[in-house]
């Protein structure tokens, strides 16, 4: 067997750490697109009582998440692949609580993208006019 051909553990972390990001924002985009579109519906039903006014805008409105929710989930989850290469820093390498606190910063960080995009959908398509749900927390712009 040649040098090349052995496996390093570096390569693993890698390859772990980017497999982590693909699955997150795989699932960011799928359900953060259906999350985002069922809480704003419910917003809205809490709101105006109903669509029945604002059905043609909803579509397009809908169409327009389902096309921007996949691309601000791989944003951010590329933002994160840089906290991979933290765990490769020279101080960092052999820490047994290194690779796992990044992973989860990376997770937290790759989340970040796709739940501000809900947030604001709420705050902007899910409350028209002055309405302010009863579930809104108050810290947050209505």
């Amino acid at each position: 067997m040649s040098e090349r051909s052995a496996v390093e553990a570096g390569e693993v972390r890698w390859a772990l750490g980017c497999g982590v990001s693909v699955v997150a924002a795989a699932v960011y985009a799928v359900a953060g697109t259906a999350l985002d579109i069922n809480v704003v519906d419910d917003a809205k039903h809490s709101c105006l009582g109903g669509l029945s006014a604002e059905e043609g805008s909803a579509t397009f409105w809908v169409l327009g998440r389902i096309a921007l929710f996949p691309i601000v989930s791989v944003a951010s989850v590329i933002c994160s692949l840089s906290l991979n290469l933290l765990a490769f820093l020279p101080k960092l390498v052999g820490r047994w609580w290194a690779t796992p606190l990044l992973a989860l910063l990376a997770v937290l960080v790759s989340a970040a993208g796709p739940a501000a995009l809900i947030v604001y959908d709420v705050a902007t398509e899910g409350t028209p006019g002055d309405c302010v749900l009863p579930w809104w927390p108050s810290w947050l712009p209505t």
